[in-house]
């Protein structure tokens, strides 16, 4: 049976899991336009992916420009003492990822950031009802590869590091999909056998990076977030 939205939690609703505050002036990418904004005081995204990628690149941005390089260094930022039990959340979040509260952590490195993105999901709604592949594909618009998947073989992270590209329009980013997924299936299959194979699978395997990478830095330019 389909849970009815309405009762959803607001964060699940508005596709934004972690509760972004609504600013005008942060150009996330995948956001509904401010003046369609429904709900006013939080942002609301086009889907789950996008959602978890804004959340996944906010924790970056505050470990890389305010030091927060522990849960309860991140959490006293997310969630200020002013506005919410600080302690009992840094608790949860700490026991839920398996990390110490002051334990240091390097979220650039997605076997930091995985698990504390998904135990502060569960925190702010109660649940965490994404898919691997969802967070996966959000990590790699985020510009953090998934651990222990080598490119070749997880067609989430292609997908991701095509969909990077989403200055370029859903065409772009659906022909990259379609190029590089299959090539890169075919190539996997025949790999093992042949040594022309193998340097074809690199070739292309670093073509899907190189497109993320300059994706992220034509973000920046644009002023996408």
């Amino acid at each position: 049976m389909t849970t009815p939205t309405r009762a959803l939690p607001r964060g699940i609703r508005n596709h934004n899991p972690l509760n972004i505050r609504l600013n005008q002036a942060n150009r996330w990418q995948g956001r509904i336009a401010p003046e369609r904004n429904t709900d006013g005081a939080f942002e609301q995204f086009g889907g789950p992916v996008w959602g978890l990628r804004a959340g996944a690149v906010l924790i970056i941005a505050h470990y890389d420009r305010r030091g927060a390089d522990t849960i309860r260094k991140l959490v006293s930022i997310w969630a200020p003492e002013s506005e919410n039990d600080t302690d009992a959340y840094t608790a949860f979040v700490a026991r839920e990822s398996g990390f110490g509260a002051d334990q240091k952590l390097d979220f650039h490195r997605a076997e930091h950031l995985r698990p504390v993105l998904i135990a502060m999901i569960r925190m702010e709604n109660g649940q965490q009802p994404y898919t691997d592949a969802q967070i996966d594909a959000a990590l790699v618009r985020a510009g953090v590869l998934p651990p222990g998947r080598p490119l070749s073989q997880s067609r989430t992270v292609r997908g991701g590091q095509a969909a990077a590209t989403g200055t370029l329009g859903a065409a772009a980013i659906e022909a990259a999909q379609e190029t590089f997924g299959p090539a890169q299936d075919a190539l996997v299959g025949i790999a093992p056998y042949l040594d022309a194979a193998k340097w074809a699978l690199l070739l292309v395997t670093l073509i899907g990076i190189g497109v993320m990478l300059w994706a992220r830095i034509d973000d920046r330019r644009r002023g996408l977030r």
